[in-house]
């Protein structure tokens, strides 16, 4: 990976200002629909700025579809090894499979409900997109320091979850979370992808909103 340029910082503050301001935006006018347009905008700004802007290939990037049951593979168990990390104090396995019985019974009396289950995917492939796509090539590209770059990456997509919750759990889970998703896309880059990385996020979120807490 090549070093910094002038147009990675004004990529970088393009990402980061239209972040700041959708933000503020998504406070003031919260909504479903809200939420969808800024997130379908956020991938289309970040593919658009690396492909483009940068005329970067995605792959520098983490985006890439080869071995792609590999990735699906890994996504899935990814999700599994971080929801079992989260809820291994709280839940057995008896438990589990009564939240899942319930979610699949609730899906059935009502399809309306499998729009729910989806609703967490756009916003999973926004964040990877950002965090774990542009941010954390652009801090390697300046510091060459995987760790550190990781670790910034990851601190960012955790404070970037306390206007929405204003929880400082959900802060630092949030940190843990991206500090392993960026580690892996590092460390396994044909396995860990923005694609598997954003089946995993999917499917953490999915269980969280649609089947623990439903």
């Amino acid at each position: 990976m090549s070093g910094i340029s002038k147009k990675h910082w004004i990529a970088f503050l393009i990402l980061f200002l239209y972040d700041v301001i959708t933000l503020v935006f998504s406070l003031v006018r919260n909504s479903y629909i809200v939420g969808y347009t800024i997130s379908i905008l956020n991938i289309l700004l970040c593919l658009w700025l690396i492909h483009s802007y940068l005329r970067e290939p995605l792959v520098e990037y983490g985006l890439h579809f080869k071995k792609i049951h590999i990735q699906i593979i890994s996504g899935i168990l990814l999700a599994v090894f971080i929801d079992y990390l989260l809820l291994q104090n709280s839940m057995n396995i008896t438990s589990g499979i009564f939240y899942i019985k319930r979610y699949v019974e609730k899906l059935i009396s009502d399809p309306v409900n499998i729009f729910y289950f989806f609703n967490p995917l756009i916003y999973a492939i926004s964040e990877e997109c950002v965090y774990r796509g542009f941010l954390l090539s652009f801090f390697q590209r300046i510091f060459n320091n995987p760790i550190l770059s990781i670790s910034l990456s990851a601190v960012l997509f955790g404070v970037s979850h306390y206007p929405s919750f204003h929880n400082i759990d959900q802060v630092v889970f949030a940190f843990i979370f991206g500090f392993i998703c960026g580690y892996l896309r590092l460390k396994e880059p044909e396995k860990f992808t923005l694609f598997s990385l954003s089946l995993a996020h999917f499917l953490h979120n999915a269980v969280l909103q649609n089947i623990l807490y439903a």
